[in-house]
């Protein structure tokens, strides 16, 4: 009985060792787990605080972003196609190109790139050509294809320009950008200039909250981050105000097919041909858009679906792999980072508050509960820089920022972010199981004051309204 019971005590023994040590493992990896997630939140909140400072770390780096003064009127020697492509635009493509002729650059070519049974539009774009004789060419295709890629191709063609440029159906244009182009274009020797794009209705109800955070993304975007992107060599270049050599884009095949075309040309161009991009940013010549209307609603406009397309076609680009033909091991982790910053921003949403409310219940040593705060810093900078941005943005495009904006960034800011974090989850999801659906984005007419509209004139007795595809008229 007496060997028995000394070999039971000899199991308990082994079995109590087992579970304390196991304790002790699994209380040890908690540890390093949450010192890990720790690391990589202040790693993911630190980017993004740099990101949004880039081009205020020295009156040098402000100085590389403004534009030099424009080529003189008469002396162009540089020549621009403006390929404005639509569907479904009746409400906004007469306004736009109506502004687009505009332009008092002395070589510009406007091609207007339609799809052959959007008759609607078509009647619109050949009313306005009637306004503006020999002013506007339009192309006319039938695609297989969704997206804009096939309408840009369908044009390009037909561009006669040293340089061509994508251009919205909304986008306000301001008359004298081309000739700034030329200047810098002089200066630079740039392949590739990417201009500034700017959202400008920051909402005015409660449910329009989200607007101002969408309108202070694209204003870093433009005055900061691309300066960074530039600097990096890695461009994914935005959907319009961005000059691309003519011969460049035919040699490269012209847009790719993919949810976000302008990103995947501007990773072929900056990894495979090794092309020089330059970026200006300036309030008065920043191309003007709207942000869409709702959250979720696909038909009015939604930025969740929106959102989901670009991080789709982003995810895409750096599944493709064009990135690691980058020339430097440098280039090749920031252009790896910078296409899976969505990504990585979207485990950091979900990360962050899961490792402080593990600081709060798990009983972890006190260094690492502070450690596991200090990610909060860099975001509090961000915070701070982006109330000192809408403040900014007011100033400089003259619009009218209220306590509530001020109050949304404050207090709402999380919400964006979780609403990013579930478009970029989605994302990954349709990319996996190769949904490729393409959504166009509704139009809300929120960034425009109201404008008389000039009523379409019926067609001239020996003009089609719908010309045969692929005509140039």
């Amino acid at each position: 009985m007496r060997r028995y019971s000394s070999i039971a005590l000899v199991k308990i023994a082994i079995i109590c060792g087992l579970v304390a040590g196991l304790t002790a493992l699994a209380v040890h990896a908690v540890v390093w787990a949450l010192f890990i997630a720790g690391l990589y939140n202040l790693a993911i909140s630190g980017m993004e605080a740099m990101w949004r400072l880039y081009a205020d770390r020295s009156p040098d780096a402000q100085a590389s972003l403004a534009w030099p003064k424009s080529v003189r009127q008469g002396d162009e020697q540089t020549s621009f196609t403006l390929i404005v492509c639509a569907l479904d635009e009746v409400e906004v493509i007469g306004v736009t190109l109506d502004k687009l002729v505009r332009q008092t650059h002395q070589r510009c070519q406007i091609i207007v790139s339609l799809r052959d049974h959007d008759t609607p539009t078509i009647e619109a774009v050949q009313a306005v050509r009637r306004r503006h004789p020999g002013c506007i060419d339009l192309v006319v295709g039938n695609y297989d294809e969704s997206g804009k890629a096939a309408q840009l191709n369908g044009a390009l063609p037909h561009a006669t320009g040293d340089y061509v440029c994508p251009i919205d159906a909304e986008c306000d244009v301001a008359p004298d950008l081309l000739r700034h182009v030329e200047a810098l274009i002089r200066q630079t020797g740039a392949d590739i200039v990417q201009g500034a794009v700017q959202l400008m209705n920051l909402g005015g109800r409660a449910r329009e909250w989200f607007q101002a955070h969408n309108v202070l993304e694209y204003f870093a975007w433009y005055s900061s981050r691309m300066l960074f992107q530039v600097d990096a060599g890695f461009v994914p270049l935005g959907g319009n105000t961005v000059f691309v050599r003519s011969e460049l884009a035919r040699a490269a095949g012209g847009w790719p097919s993919t949810p976000t075309e302008d990103c995947a040309m501007g990773v072929l161009l900056c990894s495979r041909y090794g092309a020089r991009v330059v970026a200006a940013f300036s309030p008065r010549l920043a191309t003007r858009e709207e942000v869409p209307p709702t959250i979720f609603h696909r038909k009015q406009g939604s930025l969740f679906w929106q959102r989901v397309r670009w991080l789709e076609g982003i995810f895409g680009e750096l599944m493709r792999g064009y990135w690691w033909q980058m020339p430097t091991l440098r280039q090749k982790i920031l252009a790896g980072y910078i296409l899976a910053a969505p990504i990585l921003q979207a485990i950091s949403c979900a990360l962050l508050p899961l490792a402080l409310i593990s600081a709060f219940v798990l009983k972890v040593p006190e260094g690492l509960t502070l450690f596991l705060y200090v990610p909060l810093i860099p975001l509090a900078v961000t915070m701070v820089s982006m109330l000192l941005a809408l403040a900014q943005f007011g100033r400089s495009y003259r619009q009218k920022v209220r306590v509530g904006h001020f109050a949304s960034i404050m207090f709402l800011t999380p919400a964006y972010q979780l609403i990013l974090a579930a478009a970029a989850v989605w994302a990954v999801y349709r990319h996996y199981w190769g949904d490729g659906t393409w959504y166009r984005t509704g139009r809300g007419l929120q960034h425009r004051p109201a404008e008389p509209q000039v009523p379409a004139q019926a067609p001239a007795p020996s003009e089609s309204p719908v010309p045969s595809e692929g005509a140039v008229l």
